[in-house]
């Protein structure tokens, strides 16, 4: 299921395969800034969107599970 942390990955990783299909596309029938300015810029803003969003997935999670559970155990804990 996508969740709000994915989404970031998820329109870096549209960003960069549209940039792809514009500046590598077979068909040859759009005007060169199409082409070069803004297949240029969908990739290079989508390619740092893509990396933060995988960072964010995977490493969010590091260091809960030592984390007490609930506010009774943390007071617990501090006397």
């Amino acid at each position: 299921m996508l969740t709000r942390r994915d989404t970031l990955l998820l329109i870096g990783a549209t960003m960069i395969a549209i940039g792809g299909v514009l500046y590598f596309n077979p068909f040859q029938n759009e005007p060169w800034w199409v082409e070069w300015l803004l297949a240029s810029i969908l990739v290079y803003l989508g390619l740092p969107l893509a990396i933060v969003g995988a960072a964010i997935h995977f490493f969010s999670g590091v260091g809960e599970s030592a984390a007490p559970k609930n506010k009774a155990s943390a007071a617990g804990a501090r006397h």
